[in-house]
């Protein structure tokens, strides 16, 4: 059996029910958040205040206070709502489990971002010296889930800012990725950004690209405009009726068969 298929589970621990008094908790050593602000927590701070904390945080205890493994969305709404007290699980695990409890929690209870998920999976591997295969059967994910987060480390800089601000999906992200000219990729990104793209176009424009490396090349006459962060890039195609020039981010996407496309050329 390879190691992708070994089937991992969090080792058993020991926990404690507590109300302890929020000043004696701290934020996590090393959050697996980038993006916990006021605003993120909007919706538990209201669900705080009308009901209390109903999911208790999970706390370790690190010299005299506790540290946060999971809950931390819940600490930053409480401390918005100045609550004196709140229910802990109180756990003793080695540091390991608790980076994989951390994990649990961010994934399972509150969406995470894969750029995020990507810097820790990273930290998990050079500090625990885990292989992506552990990891995944830890979280439950396969090993290519979580190779496809690593691979975000490896993003051209744009790219990963792009996924990071969330002006474009991971899956429109990793599509971008198999793109390996630099200036293709920075135009769809720009496009991509500028008018917004689902996951099936960005696929059906990786594809295209392909296809132009192994045939002539359409004729296209391409300029860029400007040369700080508001750089445009201007593409212009033939259209396939009048065969006029036409911006591309003017142009529609158009499925039309082969058949139909020479009929109306031929016109």
């Amino acid at each position: 059996m390879s190691e992708e298929n070994i089937p991992l589970q969090i080792p058993k621990f020991k926990s404690e029910f507590k109300v302890l008094s929020l000043d004696l908790i701290d934020d996590p050593m090393r959050p697996i958040r980038s993006d916990l602000s006021p605003e993120s927590v909007a919706d538990l701070v209201i669900s705080i205040r009308q009901v209390g904390i109903i999911e208790p945080l999970v706390v370790k205890p690190v010299n005299g206070r506790y540290e946060v493994i999971a809950g931390h969305r819940r600490l930053v709404a409480a401390t918005i709502c100045e609550v004196g007290q709140v229910p802990c699980y109180v756990v003793e695990a080695d540091p390991q489990v608790s980076e994989m409890l951390k994990v649990h929690e961010n994934l399972f209870r509150q969406e995470i971002s894969p750029a995020d998920e990507a810097k820790f999976y990273d930290w998990l591997i050079q500090h625990y010296k885990l292989t992506p295969a552990k990891i995944g059967g830890m979280i439950t994910r396969s090993h290519s889930y979580v190779m496809d987060r690593l691979e975000i480390l490896e993003y051209p800089q744009e790219l990963r800012d792009a996924l990071t601000q969330k002006k474009i999906k991971f899956s429109v992200a990793r599509e971008f990725f198999k793109i390996k000219d630099i200036i293709t990729m920075r135009k769809f990104l720009y496009y991509a950004i500028r008018s917004g793209i689902t996951p099936a176009l960005a696929v059906q424009w990786v594809n295209d690209w392909k296809r132009t490396q192994t045939v002539a090349q359409p004729q296209t006459q391409n300029q860029t405009v400007g040369d700080t962060e508001g750089e445009e890039y201007i593409t212009y195609v033939n259209c396939i009726y009048c065969k006029e020039e036409l911006r591309l981010f003017d142009a529609l996407p158009v499925h039309i068969h082969k058949t139909c496309y020479n009929e109306v050329s031929s016109k």
